[in-house]
């Protein structure tokens, strides 16, 4: 088993991670780029003899209604003047400033939601009950055209609201002024800066959904790889143990082979090391090696049931004691056909004897016919006999095995195979096993 094949190693962490800093990175800039807006002043004018459209952000009118206005007796004139600050976005308006032209000589008597700055003449339309007020005394200033309405800055009601947070009624400011004649406020210039709340835009809700969306999300999955790290220790651990079972399983067995017959001691595990690194010259993925491993080490199971006396006998064998010595490999794979978790254990158990050009047993297959692990199999068993001391002969020399394996090939073994065994002996790659520690349990997992 390998961690690389669960789920949990796909990026999906790292994704929703990634789109939870980015959608916080884009609500942290959203929200710098309200308070810079917020903090940039803008300007709108009104000429005289230019139209308003009713859909111009920010617009003022000012109007007198016909009955608040009046004539005094030095042919002057007061009126209330109304005006309608009106603001069709969806941002609030603040800190404003609105220059407005009136008559020279005008005079303001009071005012409500603005705070105003006068400019009065020698010749100001003062009404008489005003000639002794503080405020008459104070009015000898240069001569202006010019009225001067700011926000209250300690009145959070002077605040000119959006559409969006309005009942539809504008904003009012107003005077009364006295003027030499009737007028028209004209020539009116707004200035100040609009509130960019963030709330203001679907934007700032879409990324507050974002990052709550993906803050669960990686949550979830964080908690999910949790569970599976811990999932996953626990089949680790069963996985050990049950691999330490299955080694000291086919390790027992193998014994029980090498034991009859102290000149084998060592064999069927020398057989399934040179196996698996044939499996890994013929580029076979990680499970093939280690399965053919296992082959290598059960192939000569089935002679548990050949007697000591034929597998000890040093003289040449007969007839029928060779005969018994065959038998092995279809005992061999009588006892292993209930094995069903690795079918081709029987197979290589009765097929590791078969030569490439048919004249093997017990069934003669040829060439292709016979397992590839069978094949891999029966080179290494070669091998590892020619190079072992037997009872009726010496281990063969390295030149001999290997000018054996030139001639044999395509005989007795798959060409192919013949080459990869001829280049672990040029290789050196036997010296390190044929020494190999047979007490040692790493020696015998794949």
């Amino acid at each position: 088993m390998t961690r690389k094949r669960f789920f949990y190693k796909l990026p999906v962490i790292q994704m929703s991670l990634t789109i939870l800093l980015v959608l916080s990175f884009g609500l942290i800039f959203y929200l710098i780029y309200c308070k810079r807006k917020s903090n940039t002043y803008v300007t709108f004018v009104q000429k005289t003899n230019e139209p308003i459209s009713k859909d111009c952000d920010l617009y003022m009118i000012f109007s007198v209604e016909n009955n608040k206005w009046w004539e005094l007796e030095n042919h002057t004139f007061g009126a209330q003047y109304d005006g309608k600050f009106f603001n069709n976005t969806n941002h609030s308006f603040t800190d404003w400033t609105i220059t407005a032209k009136v008559p020279k000589g005008y005079w303001v008597d009071s005012t409500w939601n603005a705070d105003f700055s006068y400019k009065f003449t020698d010749s100001k339309p003062i009404p008489l009950e005003h000639v002794d007020s503080p405020e008459y005394k104070r009015q000898y200033r240069a001569a202006d055209d010019e009225i001067i309405m700011k926000k209250n800055p300690s009145s959070s009601g002077t605040v000119v609201n959006g559409k969006n947070k309005t009942d539809g009624e504008p904003f009012m400011i107003g005077m009364i002024m006295y003027t030499p004649h009737l007028c028209t406020i004209s020539d009116i210039e707004i200035t100040g800066r609009f509130i960019y709340e963030p709330s203001d835009s679907i934007l700032f809700f879409i990324l507050i959904a974002g990052i709550v969306i993906s803050f669960v999300t990686f949550a979830v999955l964080v908690i999910i790889r949790l569970a599976v790290i811990n999932e996953i220790k626990y089949y680790e651990v069963r996985q050990k143990l049950d691999s330490d079972i299955i080694v000291q399983s086919f390790k027992t067995f193998a014994n029980f082979v090498d034991a009859k017959d102290p000149y084998t001691k060592g064999h069927s595990l020398r057989v399934a090391h040179y196996a698996r690194e044939i499996a890994r010259r013929l580029n076979l993925s990680p499970h093939e090696q280690m399965e053919i491993f296992w082959l290598g080490l059960m192939h000569d199971v089935g002679k548990i049931s050949i007697s000591d006396q034929i597998l000890k006998k040093p003289s040449k064998l007969t007839p029928e004691e060779f005969a018994e010595i065959r038998s092995h490999v279809t005992t061999g794979f009588e006892m292993l056909k209930d094995f069903t978790a690795m079918p081709m254990l029987k197979e290589v158990a009765k097929s590791h004897h078969e030569h490439w050009d048919g004249n093997g047993y017990c069934e003669h297959l040829k060439g292709l016919e016979i397992p590839l692990e069978a094949r891999i199999v029966c080179a290494c068993d070669s091998f590892d006999a020619m190079n072992s001391d037997r009872c009726y002969r010496k281990k063969l020399p390295k030149d001999e095995i290997r000018r054996q394996f030139e001639i044999e090939a395509g005989k007795h073994f798959d060409p192919k195979i013949a080459k990869l065994i001829i280049s672990m002996i040029d290789d050196k790659f036997v010296d390190k096993i044929e020494n190999i520690d047979t007490t040692n349990d790493i020696n015998y997992k794949a």
